[in-house]
This record gives C-alpha cells, sequence and structure tokens, in this order.
C-alpha cells in the first residue's frame, strides 16, 4: 500500500527531483473545506480522486487509512477552521499520499469574471475532468485575469460552448431555468456542482451553451468546495465588446444557497 505521509504547517517534505511528480507534476489532489471538527463532502472528494487515480493508474491508500491519517493530522495540528488537502503524487517507485492544510486563499472583492476565448479546453484531453498538480495553464490564466482587477477567467471548450472558470464550476439562470456546462466539455467535475445537481427541486439543465446565452440570463454565479457560491455580477470580454450585467439576488438564488447550505449536513463526515 502507498505511504501516507503527514505534513504540519510550516513543515517542508524532500522530493527528489528525478520523480515524476517533481519532474512532470505528475500527481492529484483535492481541496476539502474542513469547520468545527467536520470535513465537508468527503463521500465526493473521495470518489472523485478514486476515479482519477484509477484512470492515471495511480495506486491510492484504503479509504480508512486515509480518513485515519485525516483525523491524526487535525489532532496533531490543532486544526479547528480551514482548508484541508490530499496530494496524490507519483514517485520514483510508486505513489504517496500527502496529508497537509493550507489557510484559505485571499479572494478579490471583483464580482465579475472576463471571457477567455484564446485558451479553450479540450474536452478530449487526457487530463480534461481529473484534478491534476499540471495545473500551471489554470493558475496562469487565474494570475492573467486576477491582474486586470477581474475574480477569475470564464473559459469556453474547443467547440465554442461556455465551460468553466478557473477555479469554479458555471451556473447561469435564465428564464427561470438554471442551467450549467455539460461534463462533456471538459470541465472539471465539482463536488459542489454535484450536490446542487442532486436537488432534484432546482431541475438544472446541463448542456452546451455559446457564450451569448449570457447576455440575456438573470443572474450568474460559480461554484467550487471551499468558497461555496460566488454571485457573478458582470462578464466582460464578448467578441462584440460588450458586457453582460446580472442581478445580484434573486428568488432561484436564494432557493440554491439555500440547498447548499442544508446539502452540507448529511454529507459533514466527523473527524473529532
Amino acid at each position: 500500500m502507498p505511504d501516507i505521509v503527514l505534513v504540519p504547517n510550516g513543515e517542508a517534505i524532500p522530493l527528489s527531483p528525478t520523480a515524476s511528480a517533481f519532474a512532470h507534476g505528475f500527481g492529484l489532489f483535492e481541496t476539502m473545506r474542513y469547520a468545527d471538527g467536520r470535513l465537508f463532502f468527503w463521500e465526493d472528494h473521495w470518489a472523485r480522486l478514486a476515479k482519477s487515480a484509477q484512470h492515471f493508474a495511480l495506486a491510492l491508500p484504503k479509504e480508512d487509512a486515509v480518513l485515519a491519517a485525516l483525523r491524526e493530522f487535525v489532532v496533531q495540528t490543532k486544526l479547528t477552521e480551514g482548508t484541508l488537502k490530499l496530494s496524490l503524487l507519483k514517485n520514483t517507485e510508486g505513489s504517496c499520499l500527502y496529508v497537509y492544510s493550507r489557510p484559505p486563499i485571499p479572494s478579490p472583492a471583483s464580482n465579475t469574471l472576463i471571457l477567455n476565448t484564446a485558451s479553450p479546453i479540450c474536452p478530449r484531453s487526457l487530463l480534461a475532468g481529473h484534478k491534476t498538480h499540471n495545473y500551471m495553464e489554470v493558475i496562469h490564466l487565474l494570475s492573467l485575469a486576477r491582474a486586470q482587477a477581474y475574480y477569475d477567467c470564464l473559459r469556453l471548450d474547443t467547440n465554442g460552448y461556455l465551460a468553466e472558470t478557473a477555479t469554479s464550476n458555471l451556473f447561469f439562470l435564465k428564464d427561470g431555468q438554471l442551467h450549467t456546462p455539460a461534463l462533456d466539455t471538459g470541465i472539471l467535475p465539482g463536488v459542489t456542482r454535484a450536490a446542487l445537481l442532486r436537488d432534484r427541486d432546482l431541475q438544472i439543465v446541463e448542456g452546451h451553451f455559446v457564450p451569448e446565452a449570457l447576455y440575456d440570463a438573470e443572474a450568474v454565479f460559480v461554484t467550487n468546495a471551499t468558497s461555496g457560491l460566488k454571485i457573478i455580477e458582470r462578464v466582460d470580454g464578448f467578441a462584440t465588446g460588450q458586457s453582460s450585467q446580472y442581478a445580484v439576488t434573486s428568488e432561484a438564488l436564494s432557493a440554491v444557497q439555500s440547498v447548499l447550505v442544508s446539502a452540507q449536513e448529511p454529507r459533514a463526515l466527523s473527524l473529532v
């Protein structure tokens, strides 16, 4: 079974430059919200990690062993709230799972996105739909967007359909109906996205949408595991040079936020 290594806050780990994790970014990771002794959406995070590990032929420790390591980590570090992370890295003789945490990453005050049409997501890429350590492209695009005072960039797939932002899944409200891009656009299957799709009352339409679909949308928001739901006020950068503006609040958005809050409780795993 692969080793599990705990990395206390402020400590470093040795990583051989000949290991594929160092040389090629060959690895997978999960970023999970932890608060009040509970880990949120563990089943979703674990299922995604296990599926990707199988896809890339990376040996993964047993779930019970990983949970025991997470419990040991939060006790040792006296962590009460923050972001817990798992990294499954390919080394010279197999793989190793690292358990660590990081403080919350400051988020810009901006509620606007910039549409990026120059760097589309390829749905047929072997990396599409997986949370890999080969994250340079995504972080670079995020940095470019934030350097222009945007919250994030909104990406398309190679067919020209709406996909996701650098860090989050996309949702929009149009004619009273919630929509989100389909997984076959190459997007990451986010755990918050999955939680909303599980709620039958929301009746979210998954599909292929051109950017112009956002022109007359009533609302737009993005989701990820650590930030939850982020309401977007404007998207800039359409081919015509136009911007689309949206309502900050609505009845439908309030319903989505309520669903998200209630969905967390039954999927919260107690670690202490």
